[in-house]
């Protein structure tokens, strides 16, 4: 055994602690060789360092130049670089390889509480979670992979505060809110989300990405509230990035397979290591099978009906079919590849390079229908109570191919200054159909092609080593097309007809962000982005006729068979600016105020008036937020205040020529409070036991709404946003015992709240879900030797619930679903 191992910790304990230390001191130590660094800052900082070769070796230190306490050099200095420290005395100080961080947040989520320090790139730079001013959770690879996280959309039920309203086309088409923010947004391809979506820092410019797969994840990143400078763009609501794995300096990989309720089966694996003295490469592949726990009942009572008109039968409209029955619908049948080469031109210059792809030809997720004795409408075809199980004239699938390729660049250009470049491509071709009724009956029964296609460049410059002051300059730009054709076959209009989409959008921007360290302790922060963008739309509406019986022009009230071309242009400036107080190395409190911009467009829903296609105008939001922090030792505590005030709202509502159209409805406002808390209660050589809990509490209000329809005026103001429940929470306790010898067993269970939210503007009864409560858990055995064995459990007190309600169609959330598995790491 090594003798700093067993002399070193004695002499920590009985050292007192060095009030000195705590002085501020300068450092000016070049970029080098971390190992030189490490003892160049010991030399410094008049302190003995010791650090295990293997976690130094091949690293190179950024800059560390200006007046820093002892800790805050050295945390700078190693931030990113995988290490921690180990041990600190008043002469000593130890490193050793950072842990894994499971999760934090700092609004709202979970930690394992430990003290260790969690690097994000919340602000495009890498530094300490806890010293952010701003609402940010993190979600670590190995907690992802541990609560089932499998796309962004699966993201709802873990982290508080965040929601998912659907649109027609069901699972595949959701609409994520953050704050209550973003619920009411266009279920369509070419809406622009309040949530920004971000996969390894690429923008995804369309809501059609939320169902990307999830897999061989490093972290999650979620910023809360609008992010009016660094990420800008159509991010009222906030921001999501997730990051991806790399190669990494040694062989390694892992395989995972586990095999659950309803046949589902789902598998990951990945493998990389160094190719060569500056390569790494990485492959990760998955798939995703079955699940499904819907049971289709075929066309039930409806089963061979014909259309009839004032009593006659229209014997030239095919009968509604019987496709039979058919059990355990709803299977996913899902691959994904992603493939990363991480090259190192110079200990300072780096490329990155990522390709992945995925096919879906999974079941498409089926409404239901109330039961026939509370729903008497043509449309029930004999429906019975149970929410599981549904008639339908056909059992729909879905075709969904998303693939892309992204490069970060990363070069150092002097000690002081780096150059950051994220260039990314992708897109998406996806088929889907459906009826959103929930019945066999062609009321609106729908078929959606759409292609999508991106690219979108962005170059920032910025200061190497923070310091006192900080700064960060950069431009953005992205281009986006998307075609796409919406097929509705309608008995209520006598007919089929088509909305033939071709929308091109180009936006630009223009950033930077400073922060200064005005005092010790007190730091300030500003930000200003200038945003442009410019769509264009064109299309046409056809009324297909294909009976020679449609009553389109007069059911709708319009006349059918026309084209627009139009555009829509805006600028804006939005920005921030926060002010955070060091209080000391544990507790630190802010103060933000920002301005979030989202571009206006087109609507992209049924056009059935010329009205339809007039564009809506950009929304802008004032928000205010407050947070303090608090980390010491085992305990992590946050808590965060809100207030966001909407001008120009975006929303999806009933026009005053009957039909529904996107447009500005008017304004709102949003207000909460969120907080949480992380202990470890437990901390033996034998057990560990860890204890989380978080919640959001939202308070959202409609304050002006704008119709030519008084009754909706008065019936609208007032209400709360779609996607918007008061309360969300969850609590959580993770147990882990060591057997000894590298064997352990871990446990967890966690509990999560989601209130009562409705899903429309004007909501009725029938369009608001109740509360829902489920209850999760897991427990593993690890071995020494890289493998494990786990068992998991969702919703094991089979609850009930309805993710969405529409009138008397519903979609029901999954019941008790349980799963075994296997993971073997190398």
């Amino acid at each position: 055994m090594a003798f700093h191992s067993i002399v070193l910790p004695l002499i920590l304990a009985a050292a007192p602690a060095d009030a000195a230390a705590e002085r501020t001191m300068s450092f000016n130590i070049p970029a080098q060789n971390m190992a030189t660094s490490l003892n160049e800052f010991g030399r410094q900082a008049g302190v003995q360092m010791v650090f295990p070769y293997d976690v130094v070796v091949g690293q190179r230190s950024a800059p560390l130049k200006g007046r820093f306490t002892r800790s805050q050099a050295l945390r700078r200095l190693i931030a990113g670089r995988g290490m921690a420290i180990s041990l600190e005395s008043r002469s000593i100080i130890s490193l050793a390889a950072a842990p894994a961080s499971p999760v934090s947040d700092i609004s709202g989520a979970e930690a394992r509480s430990g003290g260790q320090d969690i690097v994000v790139t919340a602000q495009k730079r890498q530094e300490d979670l806890s010293k952010v001013p701003q609402a940010i959770t993190v979600v670590s690879g190995e907690e992802v992979e541990k609560r089932r996280i499998v796309d962004f959309a699966s993201m709802v039920d873990e982290v508080p505060g965040l929601s998912i309203n659907y649109g027609f086309g069901g699972e595949s088409y959701g609409l994520l809110s953050i704050r209550g923010i973003g619920g009411a947004d266009d279920y369509k391809p070419n809406g622009s989300p309040s949530v920004a979506l971000h996969l390894d820092g690429v923008y995804q410019s369309s809501n059609a990405y939320l169902g990307m797969p999830l897999f061989d994840i490093e972290r999650i990143e979620v910023l809360r509230g609008p992010q009016g400078t660094l990420y800008g763009r159509n991010s009222t609501a906030g921001v999501v990035n997730a990051i991806t794995r790399g190669g990494s300096d040694s062989f390694d990989g892992y395989v995972d397979a586990r095999y659950g309720s309803y046949d589902s089966m789902r598998a990951e694996a990945a493998i990389g290591g160094r190719v060569g003295e500056n390569v790494r490469v990485r492959l990760a592949v998955m798939t995703d099978q079955g699940g499904g726990f819907m049971d289709g009942k075929g066309a039930g009572d409806l089963a061979g009906a014909r259309l009839s008109v004032g009593g006659v039968v229209q014997t030239q409209v095919p009968a509604i079919t019987d496709p039979g029955a058919r059990k355990g619908f709803g299977d996913k049948d899902l691959f994904a590849a992603r493939g990363t080469v991480d090259i190192e031109f110079a200990p300072e210059t780096t490329l990155t390079l990522k390709a992945f792809g995925s096919r879906d030809r999974g079941d498409a997720r089926q409404y239901d229908r109330l039961s026939a004795a509370q729903d008497s409408s043509v449309l029930n075809a004999g429906e019975d109570s149970d929410p599981y199980s549904f008639y339908s004239s056909q059992y729909y699938d879905q075709s969904i191919d998303i693939k892309g390729v992204s490069a970060q660049f990363s070069h150092l250009l002097n000690d002081s200054t780096r150059l950051d470049m994220v260039v990314g491509a992708q897109s998406s071709q996806r088929e889907v159909g459906g009826n959103g009724d929930g019945t066999p009956y062609p009321q609106y029964e729908y078929l959606f092609d759409e292609n999508l296609s991106q690219a979108s460049f962005e170059l920032r410059l910025r200061n190497e080593q923070q310091g006192r002051f900080n700064w960060l300059v950069g431009g953005f730009f992205m281009s986006d097309k998307i075609d796409y054709t919406s097929e509705w076959k309608s008995w209520a209009a006598r007919t089929i007809y088509q909305n033939i989409h071709d929308q091109r959008r180009r936006s630009g921007a223009l950033f930077g962000q400073v922060d200064y360290e005005v005092v010790s302790g007190v730091r300030l922060t500003g930000g200003l982005r200038y945003t442009s963008d410019q769509v264009d739309s064109k299309g046409r509406n056809v009324d297909l006729n294909p009976w020679g019986i449609s009553n389109y022009q007069a059911f709708f009230a319009t006349t059918p068979n026309f084209s627009w071309d139009k555009q829509f242009k805006d600028d804006d400036v939005s920005g921030r600016a926060a002010a955070q107080w060091f209080i000391n190395e544990d507790l630190n409190v802010f103060a933000s105020v920002a301005r979030g911009y989202r571009s206006g467009g087109f609507d992209g829903t049924s056009i059935l008036t010329p009205e339809e296609t007039e564009p809506f105008q950009s929304e802008t939001v004032w928000a205010y937020e407050a947070g303090v922090r608090y980390l010491k030792g085992p305990l992590r505590l946050s808590l965060d205040a809100f207030a966001n005030d909407f001008s120009n709202l975006q929303a999806t509502t009933r026009l005053a020529n009957d039909t529904n159209g996107r447009t500005n409805v008017g304004k709102a406002r949003t207000r909460g409070i969120e907080g949480a808390l992380n202990l470890r209660l437990v901390n033996s050589s034998a057990h560990q036991l860890d204890f989380d809990a978080s919640g959001t509490y939202l308070y959202s209000e409609i304050t002006e709404f704008k119709s030519n329809r008084i009754a909706d005026v008065t019936s609208t103001v007032g209400d709360p946003l779609p996607g918007a429940p008061k309360w969300t929470g969850r609590v959580g306790l993770v147990h882990t015992y060591s057997f000894g010898e590298g064997w352990s067993l871990s446990s967890r269970a966690n509990i999560f709240y989601h209130g009562k939210e409705s899903n429309r503007l004007n909501a009725l009864p029938g369009n608001t879900a109740q509360a829902y409560t489920l209850l999760n858990a897991r427990i593993e055995l690890q071995s020494p030797h890289g493998w494990s064995v786990y068992a998991t459990g969702r919703n094991i007190t089979d609850e009930v619930y309805f993710p969405e309600l529409n009138g008397a169609s519903r979609m029901v959330g999954a019941p008790a679903t349980y799963a075994v598995g296997a993971r073997f790491s190398f």
